[in-house]
C-alpha cells in the first residue's frame, strides 16, 4: 500500500515526458541476453515443455520496468496458437556480444522450413529480423507469421494507437469475428485427442481488431508504452482470448512469399524512462507476526537504486493515525539473481496491536503484532479450498451453490491408446475381470479434484489423507465448520455438524482409495476426463458428464434410466506400481487411525483393507513400470510434495512423487522409503503390532542417513514411542548431523528457504520445510529452534520474492486473489488455496505475477498443497501457544 509521498512519486515516474526515438543502447550481458536499464530481451533461455508445451515462457520475452509483459516470440502457424499446437523445433542459439545480437536457429521440419529469429539492438531498442534459409514453402504462405503475445492483465484497459491516428483501447472481454482455419493438408499427423479436440472446437481463429505498420501500446502508461514498427508485412494484433480464457493479446506480421533474408523485420522501441529503477518491495508476514518471536522484513532491491539505511515500524492507532514505535538499520545488500536484498530486523516491536512497515518513501499494508497471529491461518485450506474440490457431492455455501453432485457416471477403465494429455498413459488392455472401456462400478465415491482441472491424481488424494490425518492427530483438530453427508452427496459450509472437518474429510479421500481395492483389487493411477474438451472445461464440475452410465447399446442422445449413450464418463486408469501401493496402505492406515470413535465400520475396512495389502505387497510385490520410472505419474516439473513426498523439487501438493531419489540417497534408500511410510502408519494405527514395527526397526538406519532426512527420514520422530534406546540416539545423531549442514542449504537464497528452482513455483518445498522442521523441534528442542518453522510459514505468507503478496489465497491483508482453480475463467479465487508461488524466468528474472491467473507454473493451487498448508499453519500455531504457556 502506498503512502501519498509513495503515491507521488509513481505519478512522477508515470507523467515523464514520452522517450519515443530516445538512442539508448542494449548490451548483451554475460548470462547472454540484451539488457539495459529499465528493458530487457531473452531469447530461447527457455524452451517449450515436453509435455504441457506450450506454458507462455520461452522464445523472445521481454521484460519492461520490472514486468514480463511479453512472450512466446517466434514463427507460429496461427494467429492465437493453443497450448498443444505446433511448435518450432530449437536448433541452436548464439549470444554476440561484439554486435550485442542474439540469434536462434529453428525449424518446422516436417515442412521442410528452417529460419533464423535474430535480435539485435539498435538505438532505442531492438530490431527482430527472421531470415530464411530459402523462400517461404508454398503452402505455408498466409500461414507461417512472426507472433510476439502481450500479457493481457498488463495491457487489458490501456489505450492503442495504430500508424499514430487510429485509436483503440484493448479490450477486457474479447469479441472479435471468427472464422475457420482448417489444418494445412500436410501438417504433421498430431496424437488423436488433439485432433479431436480441434474438431470439437470447429477450427475457428479470431481476426484481428487492429492493423497497421506500425502500433503503439499502453499509449496512455509510461510503464507500459512500446512501440512496434514492421518494415515488412502489416502488424496485425490479435485476442487469444476468443479461443480460450488463457490467450493473451498476439500482435503478428504474416511471411511473405518468395523472400529470405530479412522477411520479417520489426523494430521494437519500449518508452524506457530514463534511469528507471524497479520500486523497492518490503517482503512480510500479511497475517503479522508473534509478540515473542523473530520478524524480519526482507527488502527486495535494484541493484542501481540508491537505497535508504534505515527502515521504520509505525503503529496504526484507534484514530487512524501513525505513530513511529521503531527504526532500525537494514542489513547490508546481497545479491540474488538481478536483484539484491536486504533485510530489516524489527524484532524489539513486541506489544499487540496493529502496525505498517515504512520504508524508501512505501507503506506496508498493516498487520497485526498479536499472540493468535497463526491461529486461523489454515481454516480456509480446510474449509473452503479442500471443501470445493470435493468430487462426488454438491458443495454449498449459503447462496452459493460452488458446484453441483460431480462425476456420477464414473467410469470407465481407460483403454490402451498410448500416451494421454498430461503424461497419463493405460499401461493394460485388462485389469481382472476388467478391459478398456468397461464401465467400473462402486467407483463414483470420495477423492478431491486435484487442481485447476478435475481428475483424480493418485499421488494427490494419498497425500491429503496422510496430511490431514497427521493434523487431526497432532493437533487434535476438532474445529468443525462443515455438514458432509456422503450418503446424499450433499456438503454445506459454515454449518457444523458435531463430526471434525478433518475426520469428515478423510473419510471423504478414504471412500475413493476403498473403492480400489474393493473394485479393481489395487491403487491405481487415478481417474482422468477422456479427452481435451471435458479437460479444458472450467467452471461447474456436476456440468462435464451427465452423470449417467454410459451404454454403448442407446443412441448419442438417448437416455434411458441411469444410463446414456454419450460416451463422456470419465476414464480409470488402473495402471498401478510401488509407489501408488505403498503408499495407499499408508494412507488407508491412517485414515482408520482417524475414524476410530466416528465411524468404527469404516475404520476396520480401512485397516482390514491395508494389512492385506501389505501381505500382498510383500508376498507378490507390484512390478516397476517398464523403464524403472513411476509409471503413469505426472512429469517431472509437476507438483509433487506434502507428507506424502518430499521437498526436494516438490512444489504446492503431490500431483506426482519424485520420479528419481534425492542427490546421493541411492536407488536402495528411495526403494526403502516407499515401504517406510507404510510400516510407520501401521506401527502407529495397531500400537506397534508385528510385524510392522520390526519393519519400521530395519528401514530406520536408511531413513536417517543425512541425505533423506530431508525427504523422509524426519518423519522418524513420529516412531520415538516404538524405538529402543539405542535406536533413539541413532536418531538424534542424525537429526544433529542433518542440523549442522542445513543453515548453508538454506542461505542459497535471501528468504532462507528451499529455492524455487523447478518448471513449478516452489512454496510446496517450502510448507514441506515448515512441517519437517515443527516436528524435528518437537521432538528435539535443544537441537532444533523454532524459527525454521516460522520462517517458512512467514515466507508462504508474504516474506519472499516479487511481492509481498500472500500465496494463501484470501489469507492476509495482501493475498492472491486470482489462481488457476476451477473458476479461474471468471478471474477469481478459491479461499484457502495455496499458490506455487514465483519461478525464475531463466536466466534471472522470478516472477509471480499477481492480477494474472493463468499460468499454472505460478498460480495452480492443488490439494495436497492445501492439506499440507493445514499441517503447517496448526505447527505455526501451535509453536506460539507453546511459547506462551511457558512464559
Amino acid at each position: 500500500m502506498l503512502t501519498r509521498i509513495g503515491a507521488c512519486l509513481l505519478l512522477l515516474l508515470t507523467s515523464v515526458p514520452s522517450l519515443s526515438g530516445a538512442e539508448f543502447e542494449m548490451k548483451v550481458t554475460d548470462k547472454n541476453y540484451l539488457d539495459t536499464q529499465g528493458f530487457s530481451v531473452f531469447l530461447y533461455d527457455s524452451t517449450y515443455h515436453p509435455v504441457f508445451v506450450d506454458q507462455k515462457n520461452t522464445a523472445m520475452e521481454m521484460i519492461l520496468h520490472g514486468q514480463r509483459i511479453a512472450t512466446n516470440g517466434d514463427v507460429r502457424l496461427m494467429p492465437t496458437p493453443e497450448q498443444w499446437d505446433l511448435v518450432a523445433t530449437l536448433k541452436g542459439r548464439h549470444a554476440d556480444k561484439e554486435k550485442d545480437r542474439l540469434t536462434a536457429d529453428l525449424a518446422f521440419p516436417s515442412f521442410d522450413f528452417s529460419y533464423t529469429l535474430e535480435v539485435a539492438a539498435e538505438p532505442g531498442g531492438v530490431k527482430v529480423s527472421i531470415n530464411l534459409d530459402k523462400p517461404l514453402p508454398e503452402k505455408l504462405a498466409g500461414r507461417a507469421g512472426f507472433n510476439l503475445e502481450f500479457l493481457p492483465s498488463f495491457y487489458m484497459g490501456k489505450t492503442y494507437l495504430v500508424d499514430g491516428t487510429r485509436a483503440g483501447i484493448f479490450p477486457r472481454t474479447p469479441n472479435d469475428p471468427m472464422i475457420k482455419v482448417l489444418p494445412l493438408p500436410d501438417e504433421p499427423k498430431k496424437a488423436y485427442y488433439l485432433e479431436d479436440w480441434d474438431k470439437a472446437k470447429g477450427y475457428t481463429q479470431p481476426l484481428p481488431f487492429a492493423e497497421g505498420k506500425s502500433i503503439t501500446m499502453g499509449v496512455d502508461d509510461a510503464l507500459a508504452r512500446v512501440n512496434v514498427t514492421s518494415d515488412t508485412a502489416d502488424l496485425m494484433l490479435f485476442d487469444g482470448r476468443n479461443r480460450a480464457q488463457n490467450g493473451w493479446f498476439v500482435l503478428r506480421s504474416l511471411i511473405p512469399s518468395g523472400k529470405t533474408t530479412g522477411a520479417i523485420v520489426w523494430h521494437i522501441r519500449p518508452d524506457v524512462i530514463p534511469n528507471w529503477t524497479r520500486p523497492p518491495v518490503i517482503a512480510h508476514s500479511q497475517v503479522g507476526y508473534a509478540p515473542g518471536f523473530s520478524k524480519v522484513a526482507v527488502l527486495e532491491l535494484d541493484p542501481k537504486y540508491n537505497a535508504p539505511k534505515t527502515a521504520k515500524v509505525l503503529r496504526l492507532t484507534e484514530d487512524g493515525s501513525y505513530k513511529q514505535v521503531f527504526e532500525g538499520p537494514i542489513t547490508p545488500s546481497t545479491p540474488w539473481l538481478r536483484y539484491v536484498y536486504s533485510k530489516f530486523d524489527f524484532t524489539p516491536v513486541k506489544d499487540p496491536g496493529l502496525y505498517v512497515i515504512e520504508y524508501a518513501g512505501q507503506r506496508t499494508a498493516p498487520f497485526p503484532v498479536s499472540k493468535d497471529a497463526y491461529a486461523n491461518i489454515w481454516q480456509d485450506s480446510l474449509d473452503h479450498h479442500l471443501a470445493e474440490q470435493m468430487d462426488h457431492v454438491s458443495v454449498r455455501e449459503g447462496y452459493r451453490m460452488w458446484h453441483g453432485a460431480s462425476h456420477l457416471d464414473d467410469g470407465r477403465m481407460a483403454p490402451v491408446v498410448g500416451e494421454q494429455f498430461d503424461g497419463w498413459n493405460q499401461a493394460t488392455a485388462t485389469d481382472g475381470k476388467y478391459k478398456g472401456g468397461d464401465h467400473i462400478p462402486g467407483m463414483n465415491v470420495g477423492g478431491w479434484y486435484d487442481a485447476g482441472d478435475f481428475d483424480l491424481e493418485e499421488p494427490a488424494q494419498l497425500s491429503v489423507i496422510q496430511s490431514l490425518a497427521l493434523a487431526y492427530r497432532e493437533f487434535d483438530l476438532k474445529y468443525d465448520e462443515l455438514t458432509v453427508d456422503e450418503a446424499a452427496r450433499e456438503v454445506e459450509m459454515h454449518r457444523p455438524d458435531g463430526v471434525p472437518d478433518t475426520v469428515q474429510q478423510v473419510r471423504h479421500g478414504a471412500l475413493y482409495i476403498l473403492a480400489q481395492f474393493h473394485n479393481i483389487g489395487h491403487a491405481i493411477r487415478g481417474t482422468h476426463e477422456p479427452d481435451l474438451r471435458q479437460y479444458t472445461q472450467v467452471g461447474d464440475g456436476a456440468s462435464k458428464t451427465d452423470g449417467r452410465i454410459y451404454d454403448p447399446k442407446l443412441g448419442p442422445n438417448e437416455v434411458k434410466g441411469d444410463y446414456s449413450g454419450k460416451p463422456d464418463d470419465r476414464w480409470i486408469f488402473t495402471t498401478n506400481n510401488p509407489f501408488f501401493q505403498w503408499n495407499a496402505i499408508a494412507a488407508l492406515a491412517a485414515a482408520a487411525d482417524v475414524l476410530k470413535g466416528y465411524d468404527d465400520a469404516m475404520a476396520k475396512d480401512c485397516l482390514e483393507t491395508a494389512i492385506t495389502a501389505w501381505n500382498e505387497e510383500k508376498a507378490h510385490p507390484t512390478p516397476n513400470p517398464a523403464g524403472g520410472g513411476l509409471g503413469g505419474a505426472a512429469p517431472a516439473g509437476a507438483p509433487g510434495g506434502g507428507v506424502l513426498a518430499s521437498s526436494q523439487g516438490a512444489v504446492s501438493g503431490a500431483a506426482a512423487p519424485p520420479a528419481a531419489p534425492p542427490p546421493g540417497a541411492g536407488r536402495g534408500a528411495f526403494g526403502a522409503g516407499l515401504e517406510w511410510a507404510a510400516a510407520l502408519e501401521l506401527t502407529i494405527a495397531t500400537n506397534g503390532a508385528e510385524p510392522y514395527k520390526s519393519r519400521l526397526k530395519q528401514l530406520l538406519p536408511q531413513m536417517i542417513t543425512p541425505e533423506q532426512m530431508g525427504f523422509r527420514g524426519w518423519t522418524a520422530v513420529r516412531a520415538l514411542p516404538y524405538l529402543d534406546a539405542g535406536e533413539k540416539d541413532q536418531l538424534r545423531q542424525a537429526v544433529k548431523t542433518y542440523m549442522a549442514g542445513l543453515d548453508k542449504q538454506l542461505d542459497a537464497t535471501p528468504f532462507g528457504v528451499p529455492p524455487s528452482l523447478g518448471t513449478w513455483g516452489g512454496s510446496g518445498a517450502v510448507v514441506d520445510m515448515a512441517i519437517r522442521m515443527y516436528f524435528l523441534h518437537k521432538a528435539y528442542p535443544d537441537l532444533v529452534g523454532p524459527e525454521y518453522t516460522l520462517r517458512a510459514v512467514n515466507y508462504i505468507l508474504g516474506t519472499h520474492p516479487v511481492s509481498s503478496t500472500s500465496y494463501v489465497a484470501g489469507v492476509g491483508t495482501v493475498s492472491k486473489t486470482k489462481t488457476y482453480s476451477n473458476n479461474r475463467a471468471d478471474n477469481a479465487y478459491i479461499p484457502g488455496a495455496v499458490i506455487p508461488g514465483y519461478i525464475i524466468i531463466k536466466p534471472d528474472f522470478p516472477e509471480c505475477i499477481d492480477d494474472f491467473g493463468f499460468l499454472w507454473f505460478e498460480d495452480e493451487a492443488v490439494v495436497a498443497g492445501s492439506a499440507s498448508w493445514v499441517v503447517a499453519g496448526n505447527a505455526a500455531d501451535a509453536i506460539v501457544k507453546e511459547s506462551n504457556r511457558t512464559q
